[in-house]
């Protein structure tokens, strides 16, 4: 699921961006917003997090297509565990939707599915002790509470920008309740293309300020 303002929100997060870091693209898909990111800033270091195998080849010859050298690419899932996770890609009228991939099986839907490695973000950065973690773009189609709750300690040391694709249900409040716990503010992108403090309203995409932006 993908909400109306979902590129006017990543636009306005890769804006707001300190100038140098590590940013991570948890869910990369096909690759093209970690392309967007490693080409409108050659100082940050992107970490394309995907896991489907198809996925990563593509994302692979992507890259290699567009010279983009600054990207790291780790096949695994982002959760709240380490270990193994069952994903599925969904199946619409015969064809495979690829970018609805997801942890969050749906049993009564069918599609491919793969066993996938999972990692959690606080172990996944203690494989880059050297970095400064500056921003997190998390789309995992409804598992990004699971992304939060395996990363605490991350985004407590680091305090990065967050962006997160939420939607309307009980993990979004989850999601919510969390990160305002850790100081953040909850902002989104209105019709008019402003970013404004979230008051309730019915949105998918939001962006998370952290405490000392």
């Amino acid at each position: 699921m993908r909400g109306k303002h979902y590129e006017g929100t990543f636009r306005a997060f890769s804006h707001l961006l300190p100038d140098r870091g590590l940013v991570l693209d948890i869910g990369a898909n096909l690759g093209v917003m970690s392309a967007y990111l490693a080409q409108e800033n050659s100082s940050w270091k992107i970490i394309a997090i995907e896991p489907i195998p198809l996925h990563v080849t593509v994302i692979k010859r992507f890259f290699r297509y567009k010279k983009i050298m600054n990207i790291d690419i780790v096949k695994k899932a982002i959760s709240d565990k380490d270990g193994w996770a069952e994903m599925k890609v969904p199946l619409k009228e015969g064809v495979l939707q690829h970018g609805l991939a997801s942890l969050e099986i749906q049993k009564e839907r069918e599609g491919e599915l793969h066993q996938v490695p999972a990692i959690t973000l606080d172990q996944l950065m203690k494989q880059y002790p050297d970095e400064i973690l500056i921003g997190l773009k998390i789309d995992v189609e409804n598992h990004e509470w699971e992304v939060l709750q395996g990363g605490i300690q991350t985004i407590q040391k680091y305090q990065p920008l967050i962006m997160a694709e939420l939607w309307n249900d009980r993990k979004k409040e989850q999601c919510l309740h969390l990160l305002t716990s850790l100081g953040y503010r909850v902002m989104y992108v209105n019709m008019q293309g402003l970013l404004v403090s979230y008051q309730g309203e019915d949105v998918v995409d939001y962006i998370f300020m952290p405490p000392l932006a």
